[in-house]
């Protein structure tokens, strides 16, 4: 932390420290001790909907709506736990089955499906119980020291409204069923919307990560992705089928689920589902054809069958590419060797580092729920 900094300062905030000390300072508190996710995707799902509106006035169920949107990839598409004691995380998954929206639904999809479905505002409905109030505990963190949790919500909205008119307001107060911002926090919020968004979501990633703590990529699974390029992966493996053409060994290049030689036309499948890794590394990709692309999904493929044949692959590949190591890095960076360490193994040798790298990690995949021991009708 720079040492310019007012002592106190909050992590994540910088500069902003020094110029609204006071809301940096309550913000921070606010996320201490964080025991479930409620707090983070309440604030996040406020953050939302100013961006998008602007406005001062915000209807507790458009935010509860928001909250969902928030949960929803974590939730759905990671297959990430938000904690046993947390609510939120079934509330959503019985929503997505309602609706029947796909695991990676974009957010206007997951708004719509709820604003016109009775069903699913009621799952969300107890958030508004306590949610909004238990935000606001640390600016009356003395005045509710004592007082019993049945009588807190009623108290912190009456000092919510008094607050207004003092220098120390809070964010917001309570009217009719909405939430009206306070024209200094919406300001604060507004203008530094990015800075207040990176913050809450890093520590929605360390929530996260405490309760996933082996599964890989955490910070990469809080949105679906807006667009995914597996151009390099394409080209990647054109460069093994010319090299291999070139050599006469054509017939090398397999789909490793079926068995047949890959075509011109193929895609691009992860080993370990995207959704589980979150990342497109090239150890864990190989080309499928589309068929088989879409049979699997984000299924774990059975280990017994399917790893040695991944391993051979991505010999050949080595091998086929050992004069490019730039289009190589992704190995050598997984497995710790350079590419004549690759080479040395030889493809047994290959199979056991994949052996130590790949089982752990699907185990935990299927203890998240991802479907495991996947194999081509068939085979």
């Amino acid at each position: 932390m720079p040492d310019d900094l007012p002592a106190g300062a909050v992590p994540g905030f910088g500069n902003l420290n020094r110029r609204y000390a006071e809301k940096t300072f309550y913000l921070g508190q606010v996320f201490n001790n964080t025991t479930n996710s409620y707090k983070l995707a309440w604030f996040l799902a406020i953050l939302a909907l100013l961006e998008r509106t602007g406005q001062r006035t915000l209807l507790l169920t458009d935010i509860l709506v928001e909250m969902a949107v928030v949960a929803w990839p974590p939730v759905c598409l990671y297959r990430l736990s938000l904690g046993r004691q947390d609510k939120l995380q079934e509330t959503v998954q019985a929503i997505r089955v309602r609706s029947g929206l796909p695991l990676n639904a974009k957010p206007v999809e997951i708004r719509s499906h709820i604003n016109g479905s009775a069903a699913s505002q009621v799952n969300l409905a107890f958030l508004s119980r306590y949610v909004p109030t238990r935000f606001l505990a640390p600016w009356f963190a003395d005045r509710l020291r004592g007082i019993p949790d049945s009588q807190r919500s009623a108290l912190t909205e009456r000092m919510a409204a008094e607050t207004q008119a003092t220098p120390l307001a809070c964010p917001y107060w309570f009217r009719n069923g909405e939430i009206r911002l306070n024209e200094g926090w919406r300001a604060f919020l507004r203008d530094n919307s990015a800075v207040a968004r990176a913050f809450a979501e890093h520590r929605l990633a360390q929530y996260l990560q405490a309760r996933n703590p082996n599964v890989p990529g955490v910070i990469n699974k809080l949105a679906v992705p807006l667009s995914r390029q597996l151009s390099a992966a394409s080209g990647f493996w054109r460069a093994v089928r010319a090299e291999l053409a070139h050599r006469g060994k054509s017939g090398e290049l397999v789909d490793i689920y079926t068995g047949r030689p890959v075509a011109e036309r193929f895609s691009i499948d992860h080993f370990l589902p995207w959704s589980f890794v979150a990342h497109d590394l090239m150890w864990n990709l190989t080309p499928v054809e589309p068929a088989t692309n879409s049979s699997k999904s984000d299924a774990v493929p059975d280990l017994g069958l399917h790893l040695p044949r991944l391993a051979k692959l991505q010999f050949v590949a080595v091998q086929a590419l050992q004069g490019r190591e730039r289009l190589l890095e992704d190995h050598t960076d997984c497995f710790q060797l350079d590419v004549a360490g690759l080479l040395a193994l030889g493809e047994e040798g290959l199979l056991k580092k994949y052996e130590a790298i790949i089982p752990p990690q699907a185990q935990i995949a299927a203890n998240q729920g991802f479907p495991a021991a996947w194999k081509w009708r068939g085979a």
